[in-house]
């Protein structure tokens, strides 16, 4: 739902039909991961990045294009926790994250820490999001 640059999410801004791929693609990724109890590990998470257009052939998306001096103000960046499953020939992982900085917001609003409440189920079904995968993320 992120993209592409300051674009309004889709899931906020009705428009389900956005292509949000981009032309241009940033993407950084920290993780810690600790032993829990035999195969089990944890893990605790910070991602940042962002696509941007190169072009804006139809118009649509003014705010997609890749600026020199305006897209380290679109870095999207997000942190979470996660459980993994190490079976050594497999890894199932789950993790939960939030959003912490939200480039579509005004530029005075876009560190949203205010938001971000698991005891209350607006602000977890705007921010919480669940994913999950096979395999290390990098």
């Amino acid at each position: 739902g992120l993209g592409p640059g300051a674009t309004i999410p889709s899931s906020q801004s009705g428009n389900t039909a956005l292509n949000q791929t981009g032309d241009i693609r940033l993407e950084l990724n920290a993780e810690y991961r600790f032993p829990i109890w035999s195969f089990f590990e944890g893990a605790t998470f910070v991602d940042a990045g962002n696509v941007w257009l190169y072009n804006d052939v139809d118009n649509e998306t003014p705010e997609g294009l890749f600026e020199i001096d305006e897209f380290h103000k679109q870095i999207a960046t997000g942190t979470g926790l996660g459980l993994r499953l190490n079976l050594d020939f497999l890894i199932l992982r789950v993790d939960a994250a939030v959003p912490l900085y939200k480039p579509w917001l005004a530029q005075s609003n876009r560190w949203d820490f205010d938001s971000i409440n698991v005891f209350d189920s607006a602000s977890r079904k705007e921010n919480l999001q669940f994913h999950i995968a096979i395999g290390y993320p990098f």
